[in-house]
């Protein structure tokens, strides 16, 4: 089984990261984690053609994950895919979809207007609770939840298969629930969404830099976190993801190590971990 970080960023714009997406492999089976900006077109470099975009998995509904799901569905079916998309998920993921599709309906009917027989694209959705969620060539998928409050409910998904096990953090603060799901796995693909180098403006929804640092930092893990969670896991690898623009790779690598001394990867776009 294998693991690669499509888009590693977060909702500010950076050249140099698409928003958060993971492709799992195992053989032909692929399953993609979430649906950040550019997802598609990283997919393509990943080798993965839009006829073959494969099932999605759906951490939270905060709009930098979910936000080309538009992308995905439509231009999958433009180019000939008449299968329905799955799509799993947290409570809510039925609804959004159906909102997406009535949003798309117009363009799916001009288009079909050139068509012959040619039917609308479809989705399968399955709204998930803590567990088993499904299995597909020799990949068992399993869904935890993790605190992102004030998001509920919010998912980390672990996938074993292979012989291998890896766990992908989602969206959260250090929790218990996750270091319990990813005790001794072969990697945790772990988010450092690292509110110190976020900006400021007036009138943004915070009285001051401060308090929006405080704020965003309760439901997200931060640097000096990160070994912490790691070591408390015992895994066997930990790659970073969910970087801010201002964020520097030496620095997280330098927080991380204060505690976690083991095989560490610190993010970038197209990277198998």
């Amino acid at each position: 089984m294998k693991a690669m970080l499509l888009g590693t960023g977060s909702p500010p714009p950076d050249p140099e990261r698409r928003g958060p997406s993971t492709l799992l492999s195992h053989g032909d089976e692929r399953f993609l984690v979430d649906a950040g900006s550019g997802v598609g077109v990283q997919l393509v470099q990943a080798g993965v053609r839009p006829y073959d975009w494969p099932r999605i998995f759906i951490t939270h509904h905060h709009s930098d994950h979910v936000i080309d799901l538009g992308h995905l569905l439509i231009t999958r079916w433009i180019v000939g895919q008449n299968a329905p998309l799955e799509i799993w998920g947290p409570a809510g993921t039925r609804r959004q979809l159906d909102k997406l599709l009535d949003y798309l309906h117009w363009d799916i009917e001009v288009r079909r207007s050139h068509m012959i027989g040619r039917t609308p694209p479809t989705v399968t959705v399955t709204e998930i609770e803590e567990g088993h969620v499904m299995e597909a060539g020799g990949v068992t998928v399993s869904a935890f939840l993790v605190e992102h409050d004030p998001v509920k409910p919010a998912f980390g998904y672990r996938f074993d298969g292979g012989g291998r096990r890896v766990v992908l953090s989602g969206d959260t603060r250090p929790c218990e629930n996750l270091m319990r799901w990813s005790r001794d796995v072969d990697c945790l693909i772990h988010e450092c969404c690292e509110m110190t180098k976020t900006s400021w403006y007036p009138d943004c929804g915070w009285p001051t830099l401060e308090e929006k640092i405080r704020d965003l930092s309760s439901y997200h893990t931060q640097p000096d976190d990160l070994g912490r969670v790691a070591v408390g896991a015992r895994v066997g690898k930990l790659a970073v993801t969910h970087l801010m623009p201002g964020s520097e790779p030496h620095e997280l690598e330098k927080a991380t190590r204060k505690h976690y001394p083991g095989p560490l990867v610190i993010g970038t776009d197209l990277l198998e971990v």
